[in-house]
Formats: C-alpha cells, sequence, structure tokens
C-alpha cells in the first residue's frame, strides 16, 4: 500500500472536454489527439474550470477525507429533511441543512439487508454482480456451538477502502453488524478495522470513530456502521420527548402476554410468517418507538459524532456521507423489519452528502429529485478525488449532476426495478407494478392493467443485467464457528430464531 499521501492531479471538467475526451469511442481511437487536442486547448479556456469543486487539495487547506455514516435501518421518510412531520431528527437534519450539503431525496440501495446492501456499496456492484446475498443458516453441532455457513466477499473486488488506500487515504472501518466481519471479507483493504464484537454499544463505535479520526496521519476514509434504528425496540432507547408527545393509551404488557413483544426481534418470524397479526393499535404503537428510538439516535449518536468532528477540526475538510443499508418495513405491507421484501420503506433510503467546506459542486442543488442508488457513491467518490472510476463500475457520478434515473434492487427471491414513475417487482410467484406517483404506499397493483409496461420493464431489466454482467455470481461460502456472543446478538436482531 502506498504511503499516506494524496498524489495530487489537477482536473479540469467541462460538457465539451467530457464528450471529445472522455467518451470511449475517443479513447479507444490511436489518432484521437493528432485530431482532437487542438481543438481541445482552444475549447478549454472556454469551459468553466469546476477543479476547486471537485478535487485534489483546495488552495490552502489540505486534502479532503470521507465519512461514511450507516444507520442501519434507517428509513428516509421518518427524517425532518424528507419531509416528516414529527422532530425524529434535529441533528441530521441540520447536517442536511449545512450550506454545503446536498440531500438526495430518491435513494435506494441495492439489497434488503445488511450483508448484500454493504457489498453493493463496498464494491459499486449490483447484488447479482458481487454474489453476497444470503443470510444466515446456523446449523448446531454436537459440541452444542454454532456452525455457521456464510457467503464471502471475494477478494478478486476492488473494494472501495482498497482504492482509496492505493491513493494514499489511511483507512478504517468501525462496524455493528456480524454481517460485516473480516471473516466475510468486509474488512478488505481497511488499515484498521474493528468488527462488532470489539466494541459493544454503538456510544463506544462513535468513540472510537472521533478518535481515529483525531489521530488520522493524513487524509482519511472512515467507514462507520451502528445498530441505529434495527429493530427490536427496548424502552431504554425511546426518546422521551417522542413517547409523550405523541404516546396514547397502549398496555404494552398486556399485548407481550398476547406475544405482541416489539422489545425482542423474534416477533419478526411471528408476523412475517402470518402466525401474528398486528391490530391498528400494535401498529401505532410499533410506529411510535420507531421514531422514539430514531429521535434517540439522532440526539445520542449523530449530534455527539457531529459535534465531536467540528472540535477535532475535521469536519471543514471532511466529505460526509449520512445514508443507511436498508429501511424497515413496519407493518406497512403486513410485513416486519427487512430482508424479506423490497417495498419502498426496506430499500428507500437517507443519502446526506456534506462536502468539504466551499466545496460542494455548483451542478448540485440543495436537493436531488433525481432516483439514485448505492451503487453510484463509489464512482462519485473517485471521481471527486480525480481517479478514473473504471468502466467495470455500472453506477453514475451523481456527484457531477448526473444520474441513471433508474433503481435496481433484490433479495434472494425477489428483483425490483424502479424506472419512469415506476415500480415493477417479479420473483416467487408475484408480478407487482406500481405507479409511484399516484400510489407511493405501493397499494394497487398495476399489472393486470398494464401488461404492456410490465413486458417493457422486464426486458429493460433484462438489458441492464446483460449490459454489465456475463452471468449471475454466487459468492463463495465458507464455515464459521461462532462464539456464544455472536450467536446471541444475531438471534437478538432476528437473524436467528
Amino acid at each position: 500500500m502506498m504511503s499516506p499521501q494524496l498524489v495530487e492531479v489537477p482536473l479540469v471538467k467541462c460538457a465539451v472536454w467530457d464528450r471529445l475526451v472522455l467518451c470511449p469511442a475517443a479513447r479507444r481511437s490511436r489518432a484521437w489527439s493528432a485530431v482532437l487536442l487542438p481543438a481541445v486547448i482552444m475549447l478549454l479556456a472556454a469551459c468553466e474550470s469546476d477543479a476547486p469543486a471537485r478535487a485534489g487539495r483546495p488552495a490552502g487547506g489540505r486534502a479532503p477525507s470521507i465519512l461514511i455514516v450507516v444507520l442501519d435501518a434507517c428509513r428516509a421518510d421518518r427524517l425532518g429533511c424528507y419531509g416528516y412531520d414529527r422532530p425524529t431528527s434535529p441533528a441530521i437534519d441540520a447536517l442536511a441543512g449545512d450550506p454545503d450539503a446536498v440531500v438526495y431525496l430518491d435513494h435506494h440501495v441495492q439489497g434488503a439487508f445488511t450483508k448484500s446492501s454493504t457489498a453493493s456499496l463496498f464494491t459499486g456492484l449490483y447484488v447479482f454482480q458481487h454474489g453476497v446475498i444470503r443470510g444466515h443458516d446456523i446449523k448446531q453441532n454436537p459440541a452444542g456451538s454454532g456452525v455457521l455457513p456464510v457467503q464471502v466477499l471475494p477478494e478478486q473486488f476492488h473494494t472501495m477502502a482498497e482504492q482509496f488506500g492505493e491513493i494514499g487515504m489511511w483507512t478504517f472501518g468501525v462496524v455493528k453488524s456480524y454481517h460485516l466481519d473480516p471473516e466475510s471479507g468486509f474488512a478488505q483493504g481497511f488499515d484498521e478495522y474493528y468488527p462488532a464484537k470489539s466494541l459493544h454499544g454503538d456510544w463506544l463505535r462513535v468513540r472510537k470513530t472521533v478518535d481515529l479520526i483525531a489521530a488520522a496521519p493524513g487524509p482519511f476514509f472512515g467507514y462507520l456502521h451502528l445498530e441505529a434504528c434495527h429493530h427490536p425496540f427496548p424502552e431504554r432507547y425511546r426518546h422521551a420527548e417522542i413517547m409523550e408527545a405523541y404516546g396514547f393509551e397502549y398496555d404494552e404488557e398486556a399485548r407481550k402476554a398476547r406475544g405482541v413483544d416489539f422489545t425482542t426481534a423474534q416477533i419478526k418470524h411471528a408476523i412475517n410468517d402470518e402466525e401474528l397479526a398486528l391490530t391498528s393499535e400494535g401498529v401505532r404503537f410499533l410506529n411510535l418507538i420507531y421514531d422514539a428510538k430514531l429521535r434517540f439516535v439522532d440526539e445520542h449518536l449523530v449530534a455527539p459524532l457531529i459535534d465531536s468532528l467540528k472540535k477535532v477540526g475535521r469536519y471543514d475538510d471532511t466529505l460526509v456521507i449520512l445514508t443507511a443499508d436498508h429501511g424497515e418495513e413496519l407493518y406497512d405491507h403486513r410485513g416486519y423489519a427487512h430482508g424479506h421484501a423490497l417495498w419502498e420503506e426496506v430499500i428507500r433510503v437517507p443519502l446526506i452528502v456534506k462536502f468539504p467546506k466551499g466545496r460542494r459542486p455548483r451542478r448540485l442543488a440543495g436537493d436531488v429529485e433525481a432516483t439514485t442508488q448505492s451503487v453510484d457513491l463509489l464512482p462519485s467518490l473517485l471521481a471527486f478525488l480525480g481517479r478514473p472510476a473504471g468502466e467495470d463500475l455500472p453506477g453514475a457520478d451523481i456527484f457531477d449532476g448526473a444520474g441513471r434515473d433508474f433503481a435496481y434492487s433484490q433479495t434472494e427471491t425477489q428483483w425490483t426495478l424502479i424506472q419512469d414513475a415506476y415500480k415493477l417487482i417479479e420473483g416467487g410467484g408475484t408480478t407487482l407494478l406500481f405507479s409511484r406517483a399516484s400510489d407511493p404506499g405501493e397499494q394497487v397493483n398495476l399489472a393486470e392493467r398494464e401488461p404492456d409496461r410490465v413486458e417493457a420493464m422486464r426486458q429493460a431489466a433484462t438489458a441492464m443485467r446483460q449490459h454489465v454482467t456475463t452471468a449471475p455470481r454466487e459468492a463463495p461460502v465458507h464455515e464459521t464457528e461462532l462464539d456464544e456472543e455472536a450467536i446471541k446478538a444475531l438471534r437478538s436482531l432476528g437473524y436467528l430464531r
């Protein structure tokens, strides 16, 4: 790995340069420079340089650093900056209101649970490209310990941390999820990596992250993954202000006695297996305690993190990304939690990008309405640092005002394509078509009424998959023996029964 020093390359951007020099046809032509270079030199003088807002070291300052903060199971529609009317997110909203921040209003992840979604974030690839798609399938051996077949993120992929490390950035990861253990390949490229079992509690993870940033030898890339909004919802994580302001008469202890216990994760299996149906009061209470946990996370984790970045002098020169690995279904479609479905409440997540001070790209407004995806982040960050993204990455540079205006996500049994204000979900014997404009809650299936649109979107999805890969991949599997702490943690989050 290179020493922690950024290689500075001046970058001049303009539309003419993109069309003449960076297009694939021009790159393939051996004679392009003799024909086009004189014209390009003349045109560059007329182009507006975007270098101060794109890459390298700002005048008089240090090279930019990057911090990605993932709030597990955080729904976009529950944040004030996304239009929610309850005060669930004052610190997040303040970050979104920073003059250098951009809020991406229609951002989607590629997987419906942590492991597949994070694999797409780290590699910039769709789930069918990297193949990490399955969760835990525990078997008990005769000795009583857990033997767990685990899919591994292959080493052949050039991860985000590896690419940033190669240009001299010091890299670290601090994660909560056992899905992201080093044994599963997620520590690739990190100089320091703190898995779930190394730190107990999100507050300690925030503090470790701040300590690492304060001691960073130069520009850094940090990845912080917090449990955050993930079910279950014990009382200690319920913000008193939310509970008092929006609470109602609800006998929680009596409901627990009848099996409606949101303080443990096992209820998700009963709901998703249709063994337990929630009443309207139960749904209302579930949504209340989700909001209360979100406000707790905002006040006790996000606010101290942002304040600490400012205190150690790294807020202004750091590109901060706040997002989520997935959302959380709260009985919106008679289901609970995540991983099982591709509803908007599961795959639409927040994306807030706070650029280094004074360096928000001029092409970006405060809010971006175009559809974006998590696979867009790696090519966007590389472009911001003045590095080529490579033709193998399917994402777009969403920091440059570009966008594909579509999104594609999948589970092990279903896939979904969002395109032209419609959303198609297929798989498991199901075909669902929704109008995102008139039916954002996805309640009215239009598939039978609009068969031509269904077929056109099927063909578009097939074409996209064929364009970016030769054949779907399935990640390799190895067996890992889990200790009791890991088994308990996975069970407490509903991943093991």
